[in-house]
């Protein structure tokens, strides 16, 4: 039962106190800073629902949610940190319906929660750049994992890739490529430079590109199998997702991969530091949230 997922999650972060001190220690990890003028001390004014912090040099005012995934949101904190620890940490299926019945919300706030939840993640994605070792591979992403040839006008190419760096802990993409590829013939020089172009480093020492793309049954690579369970989990979650809107969803897969070696509650801080940084520019690749927890 996913009930029983929650319980190491309840255990620490059962009340609003507990959630705001989880905050306070992330957004300002050396102690408050005015987001204005840099100042490091504030006055608190509790006459709110959550604290607001009013900088003792400009006069500022500012809250522990905003410019973050959570700002202006009437939603208590323990059901947002609660919603990240079920992205972050579970492997079972999770949509907008399962969640609104966990966490007791409306299935509209749900659904609002968890888009942008993926939003950031995709973010903070889209400034780390592959490196140390990097194999590339496309695929084929498609509404369903088997489909007849009539239906494979629905068909695009994705490119699955995969980086192992610091103490050997992998990385995982999979990005929809440009419409100029197709999906069944090998990767184009084109689409290859537009994928390296945005998200491998140019210094990478170790470049391996598979050009055939990943379908069939006599394809057991590891980047194929990847591919496959991420599209799989798009299809029965979600009864499958038009490649428009799909992004996304194919970056959460990828973080709860890239997070599978930290501890549940650990992955959820992750993704709580993700989702309170508005300036994604802090994550580059000197400083990917991911490697740090390692």
């Amino acid at each position: 039962m996913m009930e029983d997922e929650l319980v190491l999650f309840q255990r620490q972060y059962s009340d609003e106190a507990a959630c705001i001190e989880l905050l306070h220690r992330l957004k300002w990890p050396a102690g408050f800073r005015c987001p204005r003028c840099d100042h490091n001390s504030a006055y608190t004014i509790n006459t709110r629902r959550l604290p607001l912090y009013e900088c003792s040099g400009c006069k500022h005012q500012t809250s522990l949610t905003s410019g973050t995934v959570m700002d202006k949101s009437k939603t208590p904190l323990n059901k947002w940190l609660c919603t990240m620890y079920l992205v972050a940490a579970c492997k079972k299926r999770m949509n907008a319906v399962t969640l609104a019945e966990l966490i007791s919300v409306s299935y509209k706030t749900a659904w609002s929660m968890l888009g942008k939840i993926r939003r950031a993640i995709s973010d903070m994605d889209c400034t780390i750049l592959l490196s140390g070792k990097v194999e590339v591979k496309p695929a084929i992403y498609s509404l369903k994992l088997y489909q007849t040839v009539e239906k494979q006008q629905a068909e695009r190419a994705v490119i699955v890739a995969r980086s192992t760096s610091l103490a050997d802990v992998p990385y995982y993409k999979i990005k929809f490529t440009s419409s100029k590829q197709e999906p069944r013939k090998l990767l184009t020089q084109e689409a290859e430079e537009e994928f390296l172009a945005a998200h491998v480093n140019e210094n990478v020492n170790n470049l391996v590109i598979h050009r055939r793309p990943a379908f069939g049954l006599v394809d057991h690579s590891p980047l194929k199998q990847f591919a496959k369970a991420a599209f799989n989990w798009i299809n029965v979650s979600f009864y499958g997702l038009p490649s428009s809107s799909a992004q996304p969803y194919l970056d959460e897969f990828c973080f709860r991969q890239n997070t599978k070696h930290m501890s549940p509650l650990h992955a959820m801080e992750t993704l709580l530091n993700i989702c309170l940084k508005q300036d994604q520019a802090m994550y580059q690749q000197q400083n990917n949230p991911y490697q740090q927890a390692v």
